[in-house]
C-alpha cells in the first residue's frame, strides 16, 4: 500500500511541475484553432477551452488536464502554475496576456 501512495504522490507531483518551455512544434499542429483567445476561466466551456486544455497537455505537457473543453479545477491550478513559470499573477483566468504567453 505505501509503495502505490508513493507512486501516486510521485505521479501528481510530475504532471503538475510541468515546464514552461513549449514541445516541438509538431505538438502544436494537434491544437490547430481557428477561433479567438476570449477570456475563459473556471466555468466556461467551449472550443477555446479546449484548444486552452490541448495547448496545457500536449505543448506543455500538464497530462491531468482532460481535454473536454470544460474549464475545470484541475484546468484553473494548471494555468495557474503556467501564469506563475511566465511571470504573470497566478489568477487563473486566461486573459490577453495568458494567452499571449501560452502562444510565443
Amino acid at each position: 500500500m505505501a509503495a502505490v501512495l508513493a507512486a501516486t504522490a510521485l505521479t501528481v507531483t510530475a504532471t503538475t511541475t510541468a515546464s514552461a518551455t513549449p514541445a516541438p512544434v509538431a505538438e502544436w499542429r494537434l491544437c490547430m484553432f481557428l477561433g479567438g483567445h476570449p477570456s475563459v476561466q473556471k466555468g466556461s466551456g467551449g472550443e477555446a477551452v479546449r484548444h486552452l486544455q490541448c495547448i496545457l497537455n500536449e505543448v506543455y505537457r500538464f497530462q491531468n488536464v482532460t481535454v473536454n473543453g470544460v474549464f475545470e479545477e484541475v484546468t484553473e491550478a494548471s494555468v495557474k502554475t503556467l501564469q506563475r513559470q511566465f511571470g504573470l499573477t497566478g489568477t487563473g483566468v486566461v486573459d490577453a496576456a495568458t494567452w499571449t504567453a501560452l502562444h510565443p
